[in-house]
């Protein structure tokens, strides 16, 4: 950064308190994924809580042995206070909300199952492990969910179950969004607060975390909306690189963990980090192609992205990239290539079907928000400007996929693109610094968004939402130039509003979510004391999370398919039905 003077803004931000929190907890979950994973190599079982008391450990120590002498103790105790907070007491405070969803409690809670109870991705099958482990729910034969278990990246499972382990309680590993929510405002304010005032740089940090994909999946196991958070830490961290100066180890330490994890969150995870390191790899080459360190500028750039590229695919992503190498000769199986499953045709409209991708996300970003599906009604266009109440209940689904964004994010669109193309080449005349780091951002975004392909679903890109928090931001910089104030300060009313009023109703249906889970606490509470209980699933026959959970909480039940609607006592979300005695 070279807003004021490079190096000691550099220093400020690194040095600053609350990144020291940042690290530390970026710390934490690398530690874990590396660990676990040199276990499990070799072999060992019941590796989780040695993994966690290292992983929990280490960064307290080094911490210490760096702040002792540096910072006061008050600090000390708000930065370990904090630590401990987040990894020790938050897990358990979530395991009091439930994940509710079809994937949530089909594949990601059987995988996180699975690795809680000693399964090795290395060497068995999910179907071989659960014929030797009691305690795992069966995977039917008529289901798919050990080909996702089995070749799907896991960095979000490895971390849950280590937690899991840890509290005993399934859905206590959600809380890994919430982490990294406030490790990206962390990160966030502490870099814009170099650049406009500390009020501004606080709002906006704010904005970039409540997206509306993370704030729909913020109690789920969906990875979407951490897909998002990770997209913007990447980007930010390497904000923070200085080719010609000396490696600095804590920023990469960093950049290393955001890119495992971000890269062993799902395929499109490595597509979409893929694209931001190598739009930036690729502009400081140019930048320092006449350089006369330009050898050692890019002996050290690329050195670094090598240490993170073998970290997150060859160590970490071993499970999968290359087990599906190995065992497919392909490393994406079974999304692409030989034999590949298509999971896109029947969650997409009919009408889709024969529609190019531009055509599909203007139809999805100027309909009603609704989950409609193949052979369902198609997408019903409205005005930007209008709210349906049935737009608000939809608002439920962690998967929405037609406006996905929410009810007003066409309105949105309409309002903040012109200015933000306006105010792009306004700032690329006056601030060539600044310029450069906006069109970088821009280029990652925009690149990803066409490479993921199914654009229009918006879990898909959660990226495209930096766009209209990206005009707010260019409009309180443009102000240093005196640039038509008063008009300046209408936009941004107007745009603020607009995204406010669009986040809201996503906070909203959270309010009435944790409503509901206060519900659902009560009713496992009737559960747990009511003797030759009788349940069955509805809607999908794999939803095997929810009995994790039942038996996370000490409900004793028996199975049984052929109970009436008239004998349903609770819903347990819609698809568990409890017989009443």
């Amino acid at each position: 950064m070279k807003m004021k003077k490079s190096k000691n803004i550099l220093q400020d931000i690194i040095n600053n308190d609350s990144l020291n929190l940042f690290t530390m907890l970026s710390g934490y979950f690398l530690l874990v994924l590396i660990i676990y994973t040199f276990f499990k190599l070799l072999n060992f079982k019941n590796c989780l809580g040695i993994v966690q008391a290292i992983s929990i450990i280490t960064p307290i120590v080094i911490y210490l042995l760096y702040s002792l002498k540096k910072k006061k103790i008050k600090t000390i105790s708000i930065i370990l206070g904090s630590y401990f907070f987040l990894t020790l007491l938050l897990p358990f405070i979530y395991t009091k909300t439930y994940d509710l969803t079809v994937d949530g409690n089909s594949y990601h809670k059987t995988a996180i199952a699975f690795i809680k109870n000693g399964w090795n991705p290395f060497y068995e099958s999910a179907r071989d492990f659960q014929k030797n482990n009691n305690k795992v729910i069966k995977i039917s034969k008529d289901t798919k969910l050990d080909l996702w278990i089995e070749h799907y990246p896991k960095a979000t499972w490895i971390l849950a179950a280590t937690i899991y382990n840890m509290t005993g309680n399934i859905e206590s590993g959600k809380c890994i969004t919430m982490i990294f929510s406030i490790m990206l405002f962390l990160i966030s304010f502490n870099i814009l607060k170099n650049i406009i005032n500390k009020n501004w740089a606080f709002i906006i940090s704010l904005l970039v975390v409540l997206n509306p994909i993370v704030l729909a999946q913020l109690f789920t196991y969906y990875v979407d909306g951490l897909m998002g958070i990770l997209f913007l830490i990447e980007i930010l961290l390497l904000f923070l690189v200085e080719p010609k100066q000396k490696t600095n180890k804590l920023i990469w330490i960093n950049i290393i963990t955001i890119c495992t994890v971000f890269t062993n969150l799902k395929y499109t995870g490595l597509l979409c980090s893929g694209v931001i390191a190598a739009t930036f790899y690729f502009y400081w080459l140019i930048k320092y192609r006449k350089d006369k360190e330009f050898f050692l500028i890019f002996k050290r750039i690329t050195i670094n992205f090598i240490i993170t590229f073998i970290t997150a695919i060859f160590l970490v992503g071993a499970n999968s990239y290359i087990k599906n190498t190995l065992d497919h000769h392909n490393p994406l199986y079974p999304i692409i290539g030989k034999n590949k499953v298509d999971i896109i045709t029947t969650m997409q409209p009919k009408s889709f079907k024969n529609k190019n991708m531009i055509e599909k996300f203007v139809i999805s970003l100027f309909s009603k928000s609704e989950n409609v599906t193949y052979g369902e009604k198609e997408p019903t266009i409205k005005y930007p400007f209008k709210l349906y109440k049935t737009e608000i209940d939809e608002l439920h689904a962690a998967d929405l996929r037609i406006g996905g964004f929410g009810p007003l994010f066409a309105l949105i669109t309409i309002i903040t693109t012109p200015i933000f193309i306006y105010l792009v080449f306004k700032v690329t005349k006056k601030d060539k610094e600044i310029s450069s780091y906006i069109f970088l951002s821009l280029i990652s975004i925009i690149v990803s968004s066409i490479l993921v392909g199914e654009n229009w679903w918006a879990r898909y890109v959660p990226q495209l939402y930096l766009i209209p928090i990206g005009t707010i931001f260019l409009l309180i910089y443009i102000r240093k130039y005196n640039e038509k104030i008063k008009i300046n300060k209408l936009a941004t009313l107007i745009s603020l509003i607009v995204i406010i009023a669009n986040m809201s109703i996503f906070a909203y249906i959270k309010y009435r979510e944790i409503k509901t889970f206060n519900e659902i606490t009560e009713d496992i509470k009737i559960m747990k004391n009511t003797k030759n209980l009788n349940l069955k699933l509805g809607g999908f026959p794999d939803l095997y999370g929810y009995f994790y959970t039942l038996n996370d909480n000490g409900v004793k039940y028996t199975i049984k398919n052929n109970i009436k609607e008239e004998n349903m006592k609770f819903k347990y979300s819609w698809r568990i039905v409890v017989e009443e005695k």
